[in-house]
């Protein structure tokens, strides 16, 4: 069927995903070998690609990691990795690492912090993905955010020490409402529909023998095995949308956890733990933890952006096939929870084959300006990308691509009150974030940024060798003031 006379027989959006299905199928892939099986999606617009920039400009080399905007230092606090959360045992499905040894019982740790938000009574929204990282691991990790308080060092004292992080509440997600199994749209076989908690070998669900905790069972809570929860975003009736991984999904949940409706599935982003990859053969078009990493309401909450941590796996749905930098921006809109098909283009640093620097997080800093972390997945003495960028969406380069600002390079954050201590290799003066996953960035105030870290516990550590990683935070305070974001009076 050509795109002309789809154009003139049907309605737009109907034919706009019909034209990007026969896109996809000309790719291959699919269980019947009739090309790719997309996601149902009925009267959503599926968002093609954004045309490619032209010309592509020449790669370009990093910036200058000294860089950034007049910035310092004004807070520092972590909770300790040995924290643990009363509720069921987990971490069955690792390994023991740094000193570490699984399962614990009657309680789960929390895993860093991959998206946070700040509440107008001072306290934080914090939230941790799936637990330990996969989906075949962390089907007795139960996903949700967690109510935290915290005292952040201000000062210097002569020691390393940061402030404090108090745990207040846990809220866990949860499909009590049954939209999971009710067959329609997105249906997703999950933890509390078995008896025994599953692994996955290749695309192949493998039984455990261990029972599930009835409680998962009972309230229908959801873990690591059914969905990757990676960023958050308030609405302002105070429900929450999340952005996920294994659909890649966004979800909304109401301020108790529940899930209110289907997940809402990219027209055209598979990830190798989708239902419609394992369970019928389609094609991978984003490869495995390459999701909706970032999700972030616009200035006045009327459009969602969900970002994945790098370009689609399949070069023909990239913003420029043969240059891994360029990615999209997926708008949504939150009142008909439809994909607009508007979709600005980003270009992130590093080459532009085998690129390895992902989108860590994004959050609104007032209108449609935008920071964003860049990160590769190095720690330690190895790290090398922990970067800030300022975006506006109305302001592009020539070549049509958002122009972007440095704002600071996490590994060589000013300290001149010395508030990070004598830390080992960081020049005195300075600071630095040497973690893998610095996973979250949010609002302080006109002036600051809070940045904080998934630990990827228990098998990094970033800051002390041979010790796993604590969470983290920092507040990062600029000269001038760049953050005009209302608060959310929710």
């Amino acid at each position: 069927m050509s795109s002309r006379f789809i154009s003139l027989s049907l309605p737009r959006h109907i034919a706009i995903a019909a034209i990007a299905s026969a896109v996809l199928a000309a790719c291959g892939g699919g269980g019947s070998g009739s090309g790719i099986v997309l996601p149902p999606v009925a009267g959503t617009p599926a968002p093609s690609p954004a045309p490619a920039p032209a010309p592509a400009p020449a790669p370009q080399p990093s910036p200058d990691t000294s860089a950034g905007l007049p910035h310092k230092l004004t807070g520092w606090a972590s909770l300790p990795a040995s924290f643990r959360q009363p509720g069921p045992t987990t971490g069955q499905f690792i390994t023991a690492a740094l000193g570490v040894t699984p399962p614990f019982v009657d309680g789960q740790p929390l895993p860093g912090f991959s998206a946070l938000l700040r509440n107008d009574d001072g306290t934080w929204t914090a939230m941790p993905d799936n637990g330990y990282g996969s989906k075949s691991n962390s089907g007795d990790f139960v996903v949700g955010f967690y109510n935290v308080s915290i005292d952040f060092r201000t000062a210097s004292n002569g020691t390393t020490v940061p402030g404090t992080v108090k745990v207040n509440s846990h809220v866990a997600f949860n499909d009590s409402k049954g939209f999971l199994k009710d067959g329609k749209g997105v249906d997703l076989k999950i933890t509390a529909d078995f008896a025994n908690y599953q692994t996955v070998s290749g695309n192949n669900l493998v039984d455990s023998g261990k029972p599930v905790d009835p409680r998962i069972v009972s309230g229908r809570l959801l873990t690591g095995f059914d969905l990757d929860v990676e960023s958050i975003a308030r609405a302002k009736d105070g429900t929450y949308f999340v952005g996920e991984e294994f659909g890649p999904y966004i979800l909304h949940f109401d301020k108790d956890g529940t899930l209110m409706g289907d997940p809402v599935p990219h027209p055209f982003l598979r990830s190798p733990s989708n239902p419609l990859v394992m369970n019928e053969g389609a094609t991978v078009t984003s490869l495995s933890s390459r999701g909706f990493e970032s999700l972030a309401f616009n200035g006045d909450k009327t459009r969602l952006y969900a970002v994945p941590e790098a370009a689609p796996s399949l070069a023909s749905l990239r913003p420029v096939a043969d240059d891994e930098r360029y990615l999209n921006f997926f708008e949504f809109d939150p009142a008909s929870m439809l994909y607009t098909g508007k979709n600005p283009v980003y270009r992130k640093d590093g080459p532009a084959k085998d690129n390895q620097i992902v989108i860590g997080d994004m959050a609104n800093i007032g209108g449609n300006r935008f920071v964003l972390i860049e990160r590769d997945s190095l720690y330690g003495s190895k790290a090398v990308v922990k970067r800030l960028y300022m975006v506006d969406l109305d302001v592009k380069d020539a070549d049509g691509v958002l122009k972007k600002t440095l704002l600071v390079d996490l590994l060589n954050i000013s300290d001149p009150d010395d508030i990070g201590g004598p830390l080992a290799n960081v020049a005195n003066g300075k600071f630095s974030m040497p973690f893998d996953s610095v996973e979250s960035v949010e609002v302080v105030d006109d002036y600051t940024l809070a940045v904080a870290i998934d630990t990827n516990f228990p098998t990094e550590d970033g800051r002390v060798p041979g010790k796993p990683d604590d969470t983290e935070i920092i507040t990062i305070r600029f000269e001038q003031p760049l953050f005009k974001r209302a608060a959310s009076k929710t």
